[in-house]
């Protein structure tokens, strides 16, 4: 009898204890946050705050915006499932979620992919993978002209495709750096590739003695080609090695502009260099700067 006595006491003492707890749970309930953000539930100190997934999935923040699951107090999308039946999933094609909320990855520019962003268009974040997913990611810009220095203007690389930037038709080719230099001007095997009549009737033929093709790409296969060039008369690139022309001799240097008017009349490392081993333009700065200056500065 008396331990039935003291187990009333305390069970009336512990329901008077949650009596003030429960309603303020109740109170929650009725306040328009529980509604709007889900916070539905009271912590230890009567705070009104998420409590659970539930909470966020009877909220607002879920069906508008796809943040229907519960993490650090607060109502997050933490899945594409969550942000799938969202009105801005709907509306906006905000249907992936990234760092709590629902996003458009084909317009993301993550801060993770920046490196390679500019330079390959793999500008998302998609689970542990940088990716394009855009023709915006591809060329840099939602306009019709893409940036200089995207893969869409230098390599022709316009198309979005299974994560990565891709040749997509011999027009986005022909509009490239790729085309207009090396005659890389049609599209095939999702890259841009020369063609032999291309090269033959190219720059890269006419002033490097690249004419022929090889794996999609012009090359010089013979010396003969090279002694055809620009350079051969200019630089004393007239042999061919590797699918380029070079100086492979001092023979193939006294014959040039560069050792007649510069006195550059000796052949080291495939390049013309003077008696001094000090190169001119060639022999300093990225090569392609360095023949363009060499060019202007030897006229025939």
């Amino acid at each position: 009898m008396q331990f039935s006595f003291q187990f009333r006491v305390w069970l009336g003492a512990l329901l008077v204890a949650l009596a003030p707890a429960c309603d303020q749970a109740a109170a929650c309930k009725e306040k328009p946050e529980c509604k709007k953000q889900g916070q539905c539930s009271a912590d230890e100190r009567g705070h009104c705050r998420v409590g659970s997934n539930d909470d966020c999935k009877a909220s607002e923040l879920c069906q508008k915006e796809g943040k229907c699951k519960q993490q650090q107090a607060a109502c997050q999308a933490l899945g594409d499932d969550d942000c799938a039946g969202s009105q801005v999933c709907k509306e906006q094609k905000r249907c992936n979620a990234y760092q709590g909320s629902c996003v458009d990855l084909s317009t993301a520019l993550h801060a993770e992919c920046a490196e390679k962003c500019t330079s390959e268009g793999l500008c998302a974040k998609k689970g542990e993978a940088c990716v394009a997913l855009s023709r915006q990611h591809c060329a840099g810009t939602s306009d019709e002209k893409p940036e200089k220095d995207s893969p869409c203007a230098r390599l022709g690389l316009c198309v979005a495709e299974g994560g990565r930037c891709v040749a997509g038709s011999s027009a986005d080719c022909q509009k490239s750096a790729a085309c207009k230099e090396r005659a890389e001007c049609s599209a095939e095997g999702g890259r841009c590739v020369a063609s032999a009549e291309a090269c033959k009737q190219s720059s890269a033929c006419a002033n490097d003695g690249r004419c022929s093709v090889v794996d999609g790409k012009c090359a010089a296969l013979g010396n003969a080609e090279c002694r055809k060039s620009a350079r051969c008369k200019l630089e004393g690139n007239c042999t061919a090695k590797d699918g380029a022309c070079i100086a492979a001799s001092s023979a193939d240097c006294q014959a040039s502009s560069v050792c007649q008017k510069v006195k550059r009349c000796l052949a080291k490392d495939g390049a013309c260099i003077s008696s001094g081993g000090k190169g001119g333009p060639a022999s300093s700065g990225p090569p392609d700067k360095a023949r363009s200056t060499s060019m202007e500065g030897l006229a025939l």
